[in-house]
């Protein structure tokens, strides 16, 4: 208990200090994910955050707002389901971050992993929008 709370600590004073750094910010927001930490996780967004879910058959909007984000996260992180994610590529052009982001759950008592490209805009030092593409599988297994 007191690494997890020493690694949230570490966590909320880096992102004060790098929060200029957008592929850094991005890596911590993943963090916070990993955390389970919905409240660390509205505070790296602005407070329009968008969240979109992309597929061949169209775009799917998540949230529109922090509050909403944040109450659809505790909602995920309700579950059992233990997700771990980690930003695989980044690069940074303008004011957006694109990754590839590789997420592994246990499914049956084995891992699985999924890869989804994610594109993140940033407003304000803040993540403004995250369009996540159709998971697929992951080009050099981890």
């Amino acid at each position: 208990m007191i690494k997890f709370m020493m690694v949230a600590i570490a966590l909320v004073a880096s992102f004060s200090v790098q929060a200029n750094d957008k592929s850094q910010l991005v890596s911590q927001f993943v963090e916070a994910f990993n955390l389970r930490d919905p409240e660390l996780m509205g505070k790296m967004v602005t407070k329009e955050a968008l969240w979109f879910d992309v597929t061949r058959a169209g775009i799917n909007n998540q949230t529109t707002t922090r509050d909403e984000l944040v109450k659809s996260m505790k909602e995920y992180f309700s579950d059992s389901n233990r997700a771990h994610s980690r930003v695989i590529k980044s690069i940074d052009t303008g004011d957006f971050v694109s990754t590839v982001e590789q997420v592994s759950w246990q499914k049956e008592g084995k891992w699985v992993s999924k890869c989804s490209i994610g594109v993140y805009l940033f407003e304000e030092q803040r993540i403004a929008a995250v369009w996540y593409y159709k998971a697929h599988q992951c080009d050099d297994p981890q």
